[in-house]
């Protein structure tokens, strides 16, 4: 069960990796320049408030002042299609289904 579900949000993140690609590219032509557009300013432009919460959240209910200062904004820096491909690598191991012995040696 949670290698379908890792499977799904592995999936799901290869989809916005790659609108967030197409969406970096379309802006490199408008412009006539290289555009990357980092996760944390497509993320304030969509719901600024969660990304208010998320802080908040971080900073004082986790009490870890340092890990929004010293990961998060750094994360949030980084283009978005690269943070969702990372992310869809990891889910889509995560969901994978092992090799067993018997397949590899007798063949299947």
């Amino acid at each position: 069960m949670l290698r379908i579900i890792a499977k799904i949000f592995g999936t799901l993140f290869l989809v916005l990796a790659v609108i967030t690609a197409v969406l970096d590219l379309t802006r490199t032509i408008a412009n006539s320049s290289l555009t990357v557009t980092a996760l944390g300013l497509e993320w304030r432009e969509f719901h600024v408030a969660s990304l208010q919460n998320l802080q908040v959240g971080i900073e004082r209910h986790l009490a870890a002042p340092w890990l929004w200062s010293a990961v998060i904004q750094n994360i949030l820096l980084l283009p978005s299609w690269i943070v969702f491909f990372v992310l869809a690598l990891l889910f889509l191991w995560l969901g994978r289904t092992p090799e067993r012995r018997w397949q590899k040696r007798f063949g299947r």
